[in-house]
């Protein structure tokens, strides 16, 4: 009898499919696991999705060419938390991610992906779910390959020179900052708040460079004050034109 030990949801359509699978035994749990909890079960093969606990580095060691986990994005995109939030964010590639678990933070060897794109009326709350589904898909399609735990003609390292990588707190900054303090806003209400705080630290920033700006005049007048008022009549000139210019296209019909 194989026996998989799945670490992570206790309620998933993955474990429940897994149940079923004819001549395999399942160990579940949530807890921490240890090598000596893992020398009693002595599993095949290990499935980690949506496992909160670090897995210590002894315990990988022992695992670590048959231990799967689950990722909601497409990695090197968005590895760590809000994964879909940060797709967003960021415009980067949505999707969902099998790969083999090792000692960093969703950085395995890819076994399997797909591509998933979300509506701008879809919610952070139900982008979230969408991606929930679409791994847990992807993971019963290819349950005759990863059943034979055997990875080494498909495993693939990930990129290391792209990506991304964020940390809770990196998220919870980011809602705080939106002003976002619930996953049902949609997906077109986070850009254009994301919009209105890139305008805000844009207006910010030259509100600063202006005060710059003005340093700048008031030194060119004290050190050389007839070279800096050529220089002025010059640039008034220049806007001259501009203004001409910007009211020829206003009213080019």
């Amino acid at each position: 009898m194989n026996r998989v030990l799945f670490l992570g949801y206790k309620d998933c359509r993955i474990l429940s499919f897994l149940k079923k699978q004819k001549g395999w035994s399942v160990f579940s749990t949530e807890d921490k696991i240890s090598t000596s909890v893992l020398e009693d079960i002595d599993p095949h093969l290990v499935v980690s999705y949506g496992y909160k606990t670090i897995i210590p580095k002894d315990v990988i060691s022992k695992i670590k060419d048959k231990a799967i986990n689950l990722h909601i994005s497409y990695l090197p995109w968005n590895r760590g938390i809000y994964p879909n939030l940060w797709s967003i964010l960021d415009n980067t590639p949505k999707g969902v991610s099998i790969h083999m678990l090792d000692a960093g933070i969703d950085t395995g060897d890819l076994l399997y992906q797909k591509r998933v794109d979300f509506d701008n009326k879809e919610t952070l709350s139900s982008s979230y779910e969408i991606l929930q589904e679409e791994i847990q898909d992807l993971f019963i399609e290819n349950w005759e390959s990863i059943a034979k735990v055997n990875f080494r003609n498909i495993r693939k390292k990930q990129d290391k020179t792209i990506g991304s990588f964020h940390l809770r707190k990196e998220g919870d900054q980011v809602l705080k900052d939106l002003q976002i303090d619930n996953w049902e806003v949609s997906v077109s209400e986070v850009k254009s708040k994301q919009d209105v705080q890139i305008i805000n630290e844009i207006q910010a920033i030259r509100a600063k460079n202006n005060t710059h700006w003005m340093d700048v005049v008031k030194l060119a007048f004290e050190i050389a004050p007839e070279e800096a008022r050529d220089i002025f009549k010059k640039i008034k000139h220049c806007d001259f034109q501009i203004n001409e210019l910007l009211k020829e296209l206003a009213e080019n019909d």
